[in-house]
C-alpha cells in the first residue's frame, strides 16, 4: 500500500505539468479549424514530460540532447500529419524547411479559423515541447515545483495573447 501511495505522489507533478502545458494547446486550438493542433500540442506536452521522467536517472547534461532528439521526431511526425491533413504535396524535407522559414509570419498573419498546416503548427508544437521539458526539469530535478510550473504558465499566457478576443467563450453565456 505504501508503494502505491508513493507512486501516486510521484505521478502528481508530471501529470500536472502535462495538464498545464496541454491547456495552452486547448486554448490555442480554439482559433484553429478542427482539433489537430490541440492533439499535436497535447502529444508534445506528454512526450516532453515523459522523456524527462524517463531520463531522470541520467546525468542532467544528457537529458537535453535526448529530449531534443525526441522533439525532432515528434515535430517531424506532426508536420507530416498536418501536411497530409491539408493535402500538401512535397517531401518531408521541403515541408519542414518551408515551415521553419515561414512558421512565425504565417502563424501571426493567418486568418481565423487557422488551418492546421505545417507552418502554423510548427511553432506551437515546439513551444509546448520546450515548455514541458523546462518545467519538468526544474520541477523534478531541483524539486522546485512551483517554479517548474512557470514555463507552462508562460505558454498559456502566450496562447491567450495570440487568441485574444477571437475565440468564442469557453462557457455558455446565460
Amino acid at each position: 500500500m505504501k508503494g502505491l501511495a508513493r507512486a501516486l505522489r510521484a505521478a502528481v507533478v508530471p501529470l500536472a505539468l502535462i495538464g498545464l502545458t496541454a491547456l495552452a494547446g486547448v486554448v490555442l486550438g480554439r482559433v484553429y479549424a478542427g482539433d489537430l493542433l490541440t492533439r499535436l500540442v497535447v502529444g508534445a506536452a506528454v512526450g516532453s514530460v515523459l522523456v524527462s521522467v524517463a531520463a531522470r536517472r541520467l546525468p542532467s547534461w544528457l537529458v537535453a540532447p535526448v529530449s531534443v532528439a525526441a522533439m525532432a521526431g515528434w515535430t517531424l511526425l506532426s508536420l507530416r500529419l498536418a501536411a497530409s491533413h491539408a493535402d500538401l504535396p512535397g517531401s518531408l524535407l521541403d515541408i519542414t524547411s518551408d515551415a521553419a522559414r515561414n512558421g512565425i509570419p504565417r502563424l501571426l498573419t493567418a486568418m481565423i479559423p487557422v488551418e492546421p498546416t505545417p507552418d502554423t503548427v510548427l511553432v506551437p508544437v515546439v513551444a509546448a515541447w520546450l515548455a514541458g521539458l523546462a518545467g519538468a526539469e526544474v520541477a523534478l530535478r531541483t524539486g522546485r515545483v512551483l517554479l517548474g510550473y512557470l514555463p507552462a504558465a508562460g505558454l498559456y499566457a502566450a496562447a491567450i495573447y495570440v487568441v485574444g478576443p477571437n475565440a468564442e467563450p469557453a462557457v455558455a453565456r446565460r
